[in-house]
């Protein structure tokens, strides 16, 4: 009898330790999910940030009509604060998504931080913006915009530095993404985003 009692004592014991054992490894590889689950959400984000802030001013030069007045901004999508404008934790932009060398209202773009959201500008007048994350799936905790820029005359550019924060509502682990960026149109808005560097390279 004696024996059978310290069998049976023995086999919870050890039924108890699997047990737990299968409930750590099950929250470990929910936890490994939910990371990988955040980081692929970034990602796509900064993706989407990148691809968009490349084209910034973008214009079709073929449809180009106003250089002969304005040489410096020789298009509708250069000169205006909508045109381009970078503080710390918001950008905006334009660019000829159609390539008519009109500025069209859904030819206002950019990207904002607001209450742990990132949104985007969809029109110019009224202005729109509209949510590219939601809290419950993923929280932007921060979002820095740095512009670097060389303004020298012959090799006019600017690049645009990103940082993002971001953690899942359950997943108290911060994720820090940081990406460059290139502006391709910085022969035209170089100038024009001179005031908005926050270093200027020699």
């Amino acid at each position: 009898m004696i024996h059978l009692l310290v069998g049976m004592a023995m086999g919870l014991s050890v039924l108890s330790a699997a047990v737990f054992w299968v409930n750590f490894q099950w929250a470990h590889d929910r936890q490994i999910l939910k990371r990988t689950h955040a980081q692929q959400e970034t990602r796509a984000l900064m993706d989407t940030l990148v691809h968009d802030i490349r084209r910034a001013n973008f214009y079709s030069l073929a449809a180009s009509s106003n250089s002969a007045q304005d040489p410096v901004c020789p298009s509708p999508f250069c000169g205006a604060v909508e045109d381009f404008f970078v503080s710390p934790q918001q950008i905006l932009f334009s660019l000829d998504r159609n390539e008519n060398g009109l500025k069209e209202n859904n030819e206002c773009s950019g990207f904002r931080l607001q209450a742990n959201q990132i949104q985007t500008k969809t029109s110019c007048q009224p202005v729109v913006w509209s949510s590219l994350t939601q809290p419950k799936q993923l929280e932007i905790l921060a979002l820095e915009l740095r512009l670097m820029c060389n303004l020298s005359l012959q090799n006019p550019e600017a690049t645009l530095l990103i940082e993002i924060r971001s953690q899942t509502p359950s997943e108290k682990t911060p994720l820090t993404w940081r990406r460059g960026v290139r502006l391709r149109n910085a022969g035209a808005g170089a100038r024009n985003a001179a005031d908005h560097c926050s270093h200027t390279a020699p």
